[in-house]
């Protein structure tokens, strides 16, 4: 668990004096830069992702519309994604970011991931990204992981405010945010660049101390028995999928890093 301090800073109030107020100062457990724990849910296990994982990805992620139709361009090949698992190990060393590998109970490789970049120093506010396989939409593996990784965003990293990003058009997304407790906050135009095409995206929040409050009632609002047979087709959907593409292992050399973050913002120049 992380630990906690308070220190006075202040801010100026609209009377033109300074008005103290507390903030936290994070003084966390900072192990997983050497290699991430592995988190295991009813229905999940979530591990760091692995180089065995791009054949997967390209499969389920990288070359389905659905899923890419509302996130930032994946790499586009097998090689590309290992470099982007590379650019992940890399930023996880430097304490910047971590990437987990969603696993579904009975599968051996990704069928989605989740990312979290800290946008303050030490993880203070972060933001996450997600990307799921959409033969497992619906199945509760989405809420399963995001439980997990929100609970070690909390009270492993330390984050206090974590924010994500989800186009405007994207349904599916907005209502899994909204389900975990999110709370909307903002409309950025034009925030996202697909193609030539720039997207509006919503920002969503969710505070450490909200989450702490209603975990318990999200963890149990989904029951493994009740979805045992949709998950069970999206496994076998999974399997035949990542059976049919070319295994690899590590690379013996380095390879060209491939940095991707799921709803990268668009960059000034390019509006």
């Amino acid at each position: 668990m992380s630990e906690f301090g308070l220190h006075g800073s202040t801010l100026p109030s609209s009377m033109g004096e300074f008005t103290a107020i507390a903030i936290h100062t994070l003084r966390v457990d900072d192990r997983w830069r050497d290699g991430l724990p592995v988190l295991t849910g009813n229905l999940v296990q979530l591990r760091e992702i692995a180089f065995e994982d791009a054949p997967s990805l390209h499969v389920l992620i990288a070359s389905d519309p659905q899923v890419t139709e509302h996130i930032s361009a994946p790499p586009p090949t097998v090689s590309a994604l290992q470099g982007f698992i590379a650019w992940a190990h890399q930023q996880r060393k430097a304490g910047k970011l971590v990437v987990y590998a969603v696993v579904p109970k009975g599968l051996k490789y990704a069928v989605g991931l989740f990312q979290i970049r800290k946008l303050q120093p030490d993880f203070f506010v972060a933001e996450w990204g997600f990307a799921l396989g959409s033969s497992f939409w619906g199945t509760g593996v989405f809420e399963d992981a995001a439980a997990l990784v929100a609970d070690f965003a909390f009270d492993t990293l330390g984050v206090d405010r974590l924010e994500g990003r989800s186009v405007t058009g994207n349904l599916r997304g907005n209502a899994a945010l909204q389900k975990i407790g999110a709370t909307g906050e903002a409309v950025l135009r034009s925030a996202l660049r697909r193609g030539n095409v720039l997207l509006s995206q919503y920002l969503w929040s969710l505070r450490s101390a909200d989450w702490h409050k209603q975990r318990a009632v999200i963890r149990d609002r989904f029951s493994p028995d009740a979805l045992e047979h949709r998950i069970k087709d999206a496994v076998e959907e999974a399997r035949r999928l990542q059976s049919a593409a070319a295994p690899v292992g590590k690379p013996t050399g380095d390879v060209p890093l491939h940095p991707f973050f799921v709803w990268d913002p668009v960059k000034p120049d390019e509006q």
